[in-house]
């Protein structure tokens, strides 16, 4: 649009020529206010540090016409700068951000005594906070710039026109450095940056800054939480002697199995992905889906036999019986032959005589012994054969003798493993509790169902499982890759006292008679040995004589023939 301010052609040429100069100055101006605020809304919901360097550096070159840029966060200890993103257009070269790490050594911010180094632009900018801008870096004689100049050669390149400028959050603190070398005008003439550039940079730095502090401050809170799980977790496995890896091993197979999910490109889970959230989530979970047992008694966590409270008493039932050997052999002498026979045959069984009882009790404790342990199924005839001890009782100067009391018997009459009905009960009740301490914490919103899936552990997809007997449809996928991981860690595990730890081959057909059962994610199991993870888990966790070989295909006929039925 052409305005008339004067007759004069020439005057009025002129004139417009500044206007239109100065609209376009006005509309390069509102073009850059308008993309620093769409920035700086962009740099406030990014959740990734390696994205934000990447915004950073693709802004910073719109504004400045840059040819280069590099990009400097300041290390945790806060004693190097740390190239975060190398870019030079001309030479086709871009490593950092996206593009991963550059595998360039840090550079030190203080000297071998403590000093902050000056003679170099970036910690020299680092230090002062301030911005320093070169019409042609070479020229300057107050800094070191050989290192530059070396490169430069190498490369075949000339750094010229250069603007270097701290990132500084809201408390002045340096969090990083933007070095922008070689400003180019529409002709890719190197020239000077204005300071118009100077200007929007600072503010662009501004807003990274902020981005980035925010950014660093949430994966603080974050990486404290996680820590403060895994310390949770630890001191919870310190509480016994046996299964002290036992959460560590479920939390590291609960990340392998998802990691590999998300790697599938086909099958059942070739479309599923978690998202980087997600995948924390369930870390978390993994981590914390013990947190319930803090409250179970050591006595019942540590029971590694029938007989044990804060001991074993089976050493108790052993002085028992050879006090009951030394009274017999005493009355034995003061009955004749028939007489301490009827005795015996009263006490114990018609069988049992004066030159067999003593084979007898060693036989009967031996028995005892073995039964303590827990690591068979305890058939009718062994029960019989406890009760027929516990009734085995002797009156002698007035008081009574037995081989086992009741409550032994109750312990010893127990059929597979260690734990009385009650306490199962009371060990079951960790999961609830883990529900209750968990989801009395307020987690990020991000991170709600950490105390749902840490606490489905043992629910079964049937609806027999517990705490609150899920079934199938409300069970998410999560929680079935926890409840899979914790009984493959359980089955496999070597250091439970009540049980020997299982081959493979034996782990994994158990697993599979309980898909069959209705109990666990048949699809999950498919996965978890088509993979290979069950192998890997094994070659990680697990001892060399416990890898033996599966048979794929019979092991998948125990469960898919049922569900084809």
């Amino acid at each position: 649009m052409n305005y008339e301010f004067s007759t004069n052609k020439d005057i009025n040429a002129t004139l417009n020529q500044v206007v239109q100069c100065i609209t376009d100055m006005a509309e390069s101006q509102v073009s850059h206010i308008e993309r620093l605020t769409t920035i700086g809304k962009s740099l406030s919901s990014e959740t990734k540090l390696q994205n934000i360097f990447d915004m950073i550096l693709e802004e910073a070159i719109e504004f400045t016409n840059a040819d280069g840029a590099t990009i400097y966060e300041v290390s945790e200890d806060g004693k190097s700068l740390v190239f975060e993103i190398v870019y030079t257009e001309s030479l086709g070269i871009r490593m950092g951000g996206k593009a991963g790490p550059v595998q360039w050594p840090m550079i030190p911010l203080y000297d071998e005594l403590g000093n902050p180094r000056l003679s170099h632009i970036v910690t020299s900018v680092f230090h002062s906070k301030k911005s320093l801008i070169f019409d042609d870096v070479y020229e300057t004689k107050d800094y070191d710039i050989s290192g530059m100049i070396k490169t430069d050669r190498d490369h075949n390149y000339r750094c010229k026109s250069m603007l270097t400028i701290p990132l500084k959050n809201h408390e002045d603190e340096v969090l990083g450095i933007i070095q922008m070398i070689n400003a180019m005008d529409n002709h890719n003439a190197i020239v000077p940056f204005t300071m118009e550039h100077t200007a929007m940079m600072d503010s662009l730095a501004s807003q990274a800054a902020i981005a980035l502090s925010n950014r660093k401050l949430i994966e603080s809170l974050e990486s404290l939480l996680m820590q403060f799980m895994r310390s949770i977790a630890h001191g919870i496995e310190r509480k016994t002697k046996y299964t002290s890896d036992h959460i560590v091993r479920v939390a590291s197979l609960t990340d392998m199995i998802a990691a590999k999910i998300n790697a599938a490109t086909a099958g059942k889970y070739g479309e599923v992905r978690f998202t980087d959230t997600e995948l924390k989530e369930l870390s978390m979970a993994g981590w914390m889906h013990d947190v319930g047992k803090i409250i179970t008694p050591e006595s019942i966590m540590d029971k590694s036999v029938k007989l044990e409270t804060i001991f074993d008493r089976i050493g108790v039932v052993q002085l028992r019986f050879e006090v009951m050997n030394l009274i017999l052999q005493s009355i034995s002498q003061h009955m004749t032959s028939d007489e301490f026979n009827n005795l015996l045959g009263k006490l114990i069984s018609p069988a049992v005589n004066g030159t067999n009882y003593q084979q007898y009790l060693a036989d009967e404790l031996a028995f005892l012994e073995n039964v303590n342990h827990g690591t068979e199924f305890l058939a009718d005839d062994a029960l019989q054969r406890i009760e027929a001890l516990s009734q085995i009782k002797l009156d002698s100067k007035g008081k009574e003798y037995c081989l086992i009391t009741d409550n032994e018997k109750q312990n010893l009459q127990i059929r597979r493993g260690t734990l009385l009905p009650e306490e199962i009960k009371l060990m079951a009740e960790h999961v609830a509790v883990t529900w209750e301490m968990l989801s009395e914490l307020t987690f990020p919103k991000k991170y709600k169902n950490v105390a749902f899936y840490a606490s489905s552990h043992h629910e079964k997809l049937n609806g027999k499982g517990y705490p609150r007997g899920l079934t199938a449809d409300e069970m998410p996928l999560q929680a079935r890759i926890i409840a899979v991981a914790d009984i493959y860690e359980a089955l496999t595990a070597g250091d439970r006292p009540y049980k020997k730890a299982k081959t493979l081959s034996e782990s994994l057909k158990i697993m599979a008679f309980c898909v069959k059962a209705g109990e666990l994610d048949g699809d999950i199991l498919d996965f978890f040995i088509d993979s290979g993870l069950y192998m890997d888990y094994a070659n990680k966790f697990m001892d060399d004589k416990q890898i033996d070989t599966i048979d794929i295909v019979s092991l998948k006929q125990i469960y898919h023939s049922e569900q084809k039925a």
